[in-house]
């Protein structure tokens, strides 16, 4: 049986096939810190240096990064699945997601990983709709490496919806 390339189920088995990053979303509202693991992210800019994040709108921390207009995003190492679990399973909502997690704030007052590659803080500059997601623009104002080693890869199998 032939399948019809308009198919929902065939446009998503070969959107697997685009790569991403995996990475720690947080931002801090108040004395409040919020962080989801996110995986639609890329640069859109050199100059200002700037990223877009992907965001679903229904994601606790969506709406404390539009109040807080800052955003990190750590950048996580090939070996930290469980990390990237552990910030995607649960809502902030209900769960302090950094209780216990070795967490420093940015310059701009974002939780960032001590544990991870790198970091970047960033400042909101724009917000677009995209389907059931907002992309938020960030000038990167700040940022870290903090070791060498080798990112994580997306792999669609290990995290069963918990993403973006």
């Amino acid at each position: 049986m032939e399948r019809d390339p308009q198919d929902r189920d065939s446009i998503q088995s070969s959107l697997r096939y685009l790569t991403h990053g995996v990475y720690v979303l947080a931002t801090r509202r108040g004395r409040e810190t919020s962080g989801m693991t996110a995986a639609w992210v890329t640069q859109v800019s050199e100059r200002p240096p700037c990223l877009a994040v992907s965001v679903r709108e229904d994601r606790y921390t969506h709406d404390h990064i539009l109040q807080s207009a800052t955003f990190a995003l750590s950048v996580l190492r090939e070996d930290q699945v469980d990390v990237a679990t552990h910030f995607g399973d649960a809502s902030g909502e209900y769960a302090d997601k950094f209780l216990g997690i070795p967490y420093g704030l940015t310059p701009n007052g974002s939780p960032h990983l001590l544990d991870c590659l790198a970091y970047l803080d960033c400042r909101v500059l724009d917000t677009m709709r995209a389907g059931d997601h907002t992309v938020i623009v960030g000038e990167v104002t700040a940022g870290e490496r903090l070791a060498e080693d080798h990112p994580l890869f997306y792999d669609p199998s290990e995290y069963e919806g918990a993403l973006n």
